[in-house]
């Protein structure tokens, strides 16, 4: 199973299973410049934690 996210540049993030791991993969569709990350599983939920409180911070600074 691999989940896709694709932003509107057409920039997409793909997350699939690993040995042990979930692997993140990252194409820039403007210079074809791809990364990839291998997250052990027992870090997933920090990662994701991590995101939320990006988010959150971004959220508040916007705000006037």
């Amino acid at each position: 199973m691999t989940y896709r996210y694709t932003d509107p540049d057409g920039d997409h993030l793909d997350i699939r299973p690993g040995a042990n791991t979930i692997k993140l993969d990252a194409l820039d569709a403007a210079t074809l410049h791809r990364v990839i990350l291998a997250i052990p599983l027992d870090r997933v939920e920090e990662l994701v934690a991590g995101i939320r409180d990006t988010a959150r911070q971004t959220t508040t600074q916007a705000q006037p």
